[in-house]
């Protein structure tokens, strides 16, 4: 009886990969490379023939960032869902690290074909990938999130100012919007979701933390760039890369605009028959999942969040004015009090 529960799982596991990889990628060649063993070997793992150690599972979850109660723990009895969790701490690299991460994920879900790829973004706060089309404004938010958030050593006393940011790290956020511009995504923002990113602004103003007021401005011009963009968008139901041009001949992008509060940063990324599920905490970290069970009932969420929100790009173009009139409003108060001070 045991041997079957250890088969099944291994079956399981074995699925899990397989839908895990493009089709273009041989699952056998795959797993003999990584595993080092013959092709004959990889195929009586894949049949079950031959168990699976721990040693090789715990690589194979590694690699394949699969996460053991996704083969294990599969039932409706179990509750247990394991996430991924690296933190993100005020060391040199670490920031260096959560990009490459960030990259790292975005290249898994680039590897399948255009059709059979995408993305549903819940935004409590604006996208965090948005933000890193505009290089000044990408280098505001690192700046900020070491600063405020990490405490990083060294910012205690620095007023923002781009030379305090690593031009490697804006080039590696510039590949991470090129790649998400790639990618087939649906956004659902709320009134609030821009709130943040103007607060931060204004904080930082108030607060004497800009090295200048045409930094501050400059910022303020990059945001609004932002709206920009997505109005732009939404309207074409296409995204443009960094370099303002459409980065697909086929559609896209969707916005949807949700009267209620979203609550919580949610990404759901689909690589084929298989799903990730990507739930924010500490403001801008992140903890994913390849849990069966969890990414389908958050997809569901997000579908039903979908239905209960308006649609704000194509034809919608009445709401869609309304909705970025709103923003647009909120940016040029800000823009007036920095201003007149």
């Amino acid at each position: 009886m045991a041997k079957k529960v250890e088969e099944s799982a291994q079956s399981v596991l074995m699925q899990g990969i397989k839908a895990a990889l493009p089709a273009n990628i041989s699952f056998v060649d795959e797993l003999a490379d990584l595993l080092g063993v013959s092709n004959d070997s990889a195929y009586r793992r894949i049949r079950g023939e031959t168990a699976l150690s721990i040693e090789e599972i715990a690589l194979l979850c590694k690699h394949f960032k699969i996460s053991f109660d996704a083969f294990i723990g599969n039932t409706s009895s179990n509750n247990t869902v394991s996430f991924a969790y690296k933190q993100l701490s005020s060391h040199v690299n670490s920031f260096h690290e959560y990009l490459e991460g960030m990259k790292g994920d975005l290249s898994n879900v680039m590897k399948f074909p255009e059709n059979d790829r995408s993305v549903i973004y819940a935004a409590e706060d604006i996208p965090v990938f948005q933000h890193f089309a505009h290089p000044f404004l990408t280098a505001f938010k690192i700046f900020y999130w070491n600063k405020s958030i990490l405490n990083s050593p060294g910012y205690e006393d620095k007023k923002f100012d781009t030379i305090h940011v690593d031009t490697e790290l804006i080039n590696i956020a510039k590949d991470i919007y090129d790649m998400y511009s790639k990618i087939s995504s649906i956004e659902i923002w709320s009134d609030d979701t821009a709130t943040s990113t103007l607060k931060q602004v204004e904080f930082y103003w108030d607060a004497g933390a800009f090295h200048s007021k045409e930094d501050a401005l400059k910022v303020c011009g990059e945001l609004n760039l932002l709206f920009a963009r997505i109005n732009k968008q939404a309207e074409a139901n296409v995204k443009f890369d960094s370099n303002d041009k459409p980065a697909s001949t086929e559609k896209n992008y969707e916005l949807y605009h949700s009267d209620v509060m979203i609550g919580n940063n949610c990404v759901m990324s689909q690589m084929g028959p298989m799903k990730a599920a990507y739930i924010s905490y500490h403001t801008f970290n992140v903890m994913p999942t390849t849990n069966p069970g969890f990414c389908n009932e958050t997809d569901l969420w997000l579908k039903n969040l979908i239905r209960k929100s308006n649609l704000i790009s194509g034809v919608a173009e009445k709401q869609r004015y309304r909705f970025f009139k709103r923003m647009d409003e909120s940016l040029k108060k800000l823009v007036q009090k920095i201003e007149n001070d």
